[in-house]
């Protein structure tokens, strides 16, 4: 009876796939071990067309190590091995409507943390095929109908190559299949057969049958549809731990049996029509934002016609001085970058965490001294809290989205930066326990340093400390201030106003900051001798004034800027500077203070920014190694490389440089910057490129996720960090363009929030020229006389 059951089963197994209606994907087999996962993916695709040759994309979210196809000629991939593609074999290129794409393919990658490999095989591919887009659900291993879409309707992550689609033979198949009929001598297999008629040359076009029957119309409603019931259903058997990442239907508030007749889904940015009383999808799919080009929107019908208006010929847009190239994604630098910023969070990470290998740390931060002071960041790759570079990062990032916003809307990051900063700014806020009293750095290195454990793990005392009225830090308290008016002042330029309570709070922290800064002066350093061997200050001065500068962008209020002026004489800051760090500020004084002070004065403060992008130029005295990469200092060049790269990228925008200067400086910028991205053979950013760093000195990413780490399975380890630390900048080459990947090596090895906060910057920038001259050539082309 067994054997008979399995027998019928398997006769229905036969029929549902030959008779293969919908796309379909499934996971034949998985296997995994301690750093990576692999599985064989299968697909098929029903073919309504005649096409004679064919090829086909898998795009996956990260990149893959390794990829193998059987029934496709694999023929090329990306420069980040997520693209693979692969096309038609002599055996398999000619394909008829009623036959099935059936694809398997191979892969093997990194694992990630706090993924259960028993039952999640493995990431899926976006599947590009002809002219539709296949997506395999993530969480079904067995088979599974793919959803469908219309290339204009996702945004695929990663770029794919415009290849010609194949001319079809045939157009899709229009006439209905006759009753199944057994026949005489059937054999025992008799119902089996394609869903459409092979077709012949004679029968290109068939004339669609002018009769449709009552059942291909009826939309009665079936028992147990309604919405209401439908969004529990959906809600229960949503896999995910956040509810958007399942689609949930919209009901009508007065009927709640009834569909909204447009559905969205904002997890993935689109929506569609659908029947009210079924729910069932009757349009295509469209992004969110052409929503109102929804058949079933009712659109009001002008009563008077629309004012006819032409398009005017525009003659000032001026060719930019400079034409950047285009090989590399910077929109993908920048997000990589805002992860990184994600991975060094400290604290109670939240449920939206999407570093998976990261876990709550340090949460009772400063109980013992009566006082939350858990969150903010990890300033490098230990878990010490340091207040004064973790700000100065900070408003360096600000200030990157404050110039450039455009490469940030252009890369769809805008409320990732947002998050970024408030994750700082929350932490500023709670360290910040009265007017005159701010904690300034949590732990000791003299202590944690000598432990290599994830920060979970890490069960030591981690004293807090602070300055006060009898022990100062003017330049703390000032680079805090400045952190959270910039971070202030870009919420403003998001829409909202000074008396948005954020903004307020941001602003109200801001400007006792100051005043304490003001009244009580002293190097935080001295105050907080436990940060003088790592993060020790050399001056408070341009600390004061960068932070009455910033108060002035958030406020607007002239006393802060008339005493950025005048601090700025008082502490002879005019003269050529060589470096910008988070420790000196100076010549960001000097462009705020040309950009921001009068007409009268911008020329004089301009020209010592000038004198300092000028000395930084290749053949002008400024150390090069032989490859050409700014070498001003051999612990994190990186840093200094970004951030002289950033000023010179926001100075080639002053209206009264002349052309061949603005030029000078954007090259030079972009040299920097694609030195450090790989245009010499390495990338020193994480998970960029193909040639990148695999052992930065970093303790969390350096640990398994369970079993023992220290030094001697995690710090001397010979093998790559388990965990892919996406996004950071090392330290770099040294001045011969030497570098080794070794995790022993803080100075070339070592990752800081401070080596990307500049090159951020300066990567938005060069985005902001890339657009500024793309939208010169279209302008150019449309306007042609």
């Amino acid at each position: 009876m067994i054997s008979y059951l399995r027998f019928l089963f398997s006769i229905v197994f036969i029929k549902n796939v030959l008779a293969l209606d919908n796309p379909v994907f499934f996971v034949e087999d998985g296997w995994y071990n301690q750093t990576h996962g692999g599985y064989i993916g299968h697909f098929k695709i029903p073919i309504k067309i005649e096409f004679v040759s064919w090829w086909i994309a898998l795009v996956f979210d990260d990149p893959i190590d390794s990829f193998k196809v059987w029934q496709g000629t694999f023929t090329k991939s990306n420069v980040e091995q997520t693209c693979f593609y692969f096309s038609s074999q002599q055996w398999n290129n000619h394909n008829y409507p009623g036959s099935i794409m059936d694809q398997r393919y191979m892969v093997e990658f990194r694992r990630r943390p706090n993924v259960n490999y028993r039952t999640y095989k493995g990431p899926r591919p976006w599947i590009v095929f002809r002219d539709k887009i296949y997506r395999p659900n993530p969480e079904q291993n067995d088979e599974y109908p793919m959803q469908v879409f219309n290339p204009q309707q996702i945004r695929l992550p990663w770029q794919v190559d415009d290849l010609p689609v194949p001319d079809a033979i045939t157009r899709e198949a229009t006439t209905t299949l006759a009753p199944l009929t057994k026949g005489p001598n059937p054999g025992p297999f008799w119902w089996v057969r394609t869903r459409y008629p092979r077709p012949t040359r004679s029968t290109i076009t068939v004339k669609r049958s002018s009769t449709v029957t009552s059942a291909t119309t009826s939309s009665t409603v079936v028992p147990g549809s309604s919405c209401k019931l439908n969004r529990e259903s959906r809600i229960q058997l949503c896999p995910h731990k956040q509810l958007k990442k399942c689609y949930i239907p919209s009901c009508y508030q007065l009927k709640e049996d009834e569909f909204l007749v447009v559905q969205c889904w904002n997890f993935h940015d689109i929506c569609w029509c659908v029947d009210e009383r079924t729910g069932k999808r009757m349009s295509d799919i469209f992004r969110y934002i052409n929503r109102g080009s929804l058949p079933c929107i009712k659109k009001e019908v002008p009563t008077t016609p629309p004012p006819v208006t032409t398009k005017p010929y525009i003659t000032q847009l001026a060719q930019p001085p400079f034409a950047p190239r285009m090989n590399y994604d910077y929109n993908l630098v920048i997000i990589y970058s805002l992860r990184f910023f994600e991975a060094q969070r400290s604290g109670n990470l939240g449920t939206d965490n999407q570093i998976r290998w990261r876990k709550n740390a340090h949460i009772s931060d400063g109980s013992m001294y009566g006082h939350d002071l858990s969150g903010g960041y990890y300033v490098s790759g230990d878990y010490v809290k340091y207040s004064f570079p973790t700000a100065a990062a900070i408003t360096m990032v600000a200030w990157g989205f404050l110039e450039f916003p455009k490469a940030y809307e252009n890369a769809e990051q805008v409320e990732r930066l947002k998050e970024t900063l408030k994750w700082a700014t929350d932490y500023f806020i709670k360290c910040h326990v009265s007017k005159y009293s701010l904690y300034g750095q949590v732990g000791d290195a003299a202590i944690e340093n000598s432990y290599w454990e994830r920060p979970q793990d890490m069960r030591v005392n981690r004293p807090c400390y602070a300055v006060g009225v009898k022990n100062a830090g003017s330049d703390l308290a000032a680079e805090v201030a400045a952190a959270l008016a910039a971070t202030a002042k870009v919420w403003i330029e998001c829409g909202a106003n000074k008396n948005t309570p954020y903004v307020k709070e941001l602003l109200d922290h801001a400007r006792d900051l100051y005043d304490f800064a003001l009244k009580y002066q002293q190097v935080y350093s001295v105050s907080i001798r436990a940060a003088n061997d790592h993060y020790k200050s050399t001056g408070f001065e341009d600390e004061l004034v960068w932070a009455a500068l910033w108060l002035y962008q958030a406020t607007r209020e002239s006393h802060f800027l008339m005493s950025a002026g005048r601090m700025f004489d008082e502490y002879r800051f005019g003269g050529t500077q060589y470096e910008v760090s988070w420790d000196n500020k100076i010549v960001p004084v000097q462009l705020l203070l040309a950009q921001l002070g009068p007409d009268s004065d911008s020329t004089s403060y301009f020209s010592h920014v000038k004198d300092f992008c000028e000395y930084n130029l290749p053949g002008n005295g400024a150390p090069y190694t032989p490859e050409g990469f700014l070498f001003i200092n051999q612990w994190s060049a990186s840093s200094y490389a970004g951030n002289a790269a950033f000023i010179c990228l926001i100075a080639s925008k002053f209206p009264l440089l002349d052309a061949q200067s603005k030029h000078a400086y954007r090259k030079f910028g972009e040299d920097q910057v694609d030195y450090l991205l790989g245009k010499m053979g390495r990338s020193y950013m994480i998970g960029y490129g193909k040639e990148f760093p695999r052992k930065p000195h970093h303790r969390a990413s350096s640990c398994t996720r369970t079993g023992p780490c220290g030094w001697v399975h995690g710090y001397e380890s010979p093998d790559e960090n388990p965990y892919m630390l996406i996004g950071a900048l090392v330290g770099g080459p040294d001045n011969d363009d030497q570098w080794t990947d070794n995790r022993k090596n803080f100075t070339t090895n070592g990752i800081s929030l401070n080596n990307n906060a500049g090159f951020q910057g300066a990567v938005a920038a060069l985005r902001h020229f890339q657009l500024e001259y793309e939208e010169w050539r279209e302008w150019k082309a449309s306007n042609k006389p």
